[in-house]
């Protein structure tokens, strides 16, 4: 596989603010179009590959070690239950967030091509709890009381027999998925970097830096 270096990436906010097409913003900066669109063409197929074969498996990795673990702990030390309960809703729960790409797209896990329907609504409660609850403290679902006796969350699904109760749906989750990422890698023809890039023949124009934009 060819490996191929190019400049800092094009300012793609600017591009969209600006309602410019690639052959105008690449007038306008003085980038090679030819370039530009074989850099942005690479860069996507990079990310994708990067994404689904090096980052999804790491983090659904994260989140099975992060169960075993708790299997350790969850009597051994309590006050480790919900740190590691967090740690493997995270790592599994942000894969099916947008993240953002270096170029055109953004990545993620698609629910109805990744999660079997019988594990569907289990997935979505672990994905809720991310974010609504981890991810960021929303007072609704918590739904809190004061009381005489102090604060009272009156919200359900939130304490540790409530999450104790995920964990053997939240196994089967997380191996149902890595099953359906290993057949969506062969499927994208991702096995390997030498598949993943056969079929990108650049023109020897194509390969010329795109250069650095002339405006940040």
């Amino acid at each position: 596989m060819r490996e191929v270096t190019h400049s800092p990436s094009p300012n793609y906010k600017k591009i969209k603010k600006s309602n410019l097409t690639i052959e105008q913003y690449c007038t306008n900066e003085g980038i090679d179009l030819l370039a530009f669109q074989f850099w942005q063409k690479y860069i996507d197929l990079e990310d994708k590959f990067t994404f689904f074969q090096s980052f999804v498996p790491e983090y659904l990795r994260r989140a099975k070690k992060a169960l075993e673990l708790l299997d350790h702990y969850i009597e051994l030390d309590p006050n480790l239950r919900m740190p590691l309960m967090r740690d493997a809703i995270i790592s599994y729960a942000v894969l099916f967030g947008k993240s953002r790409g270096r170029a055109s797209y953004k990545w993620q896990l698609e629910t109805e091509t990744f999660v079997p329907h019988n594990l569907q609504e289990v997935h979505k409660k672990l994905c809720t709890i991310r974010d609504v609850i981890i991810a960021h403290c929303d007072l609704g679902p918590r739904n809190p009381k004061v009381t005489s006796v102090g604060i009272v969350l009156k919200g359900k699904g939130y304490y540790w027999n409530d999450y104790k109760a995920l964990i053997p749906q939240f196994r089967e989750l997380i191996e149902a998925v890595t099953k359906n990422l290993k057949s969506y890698i062969a499927q994208e023809n991702l096995v390997s970097a030498e598949a993943a890039f056969q079929d990108l023949n650049p023109t020897p124009e194509a390969l010329k830096n795109p250069g650095r934009p002339k405006t940040s």
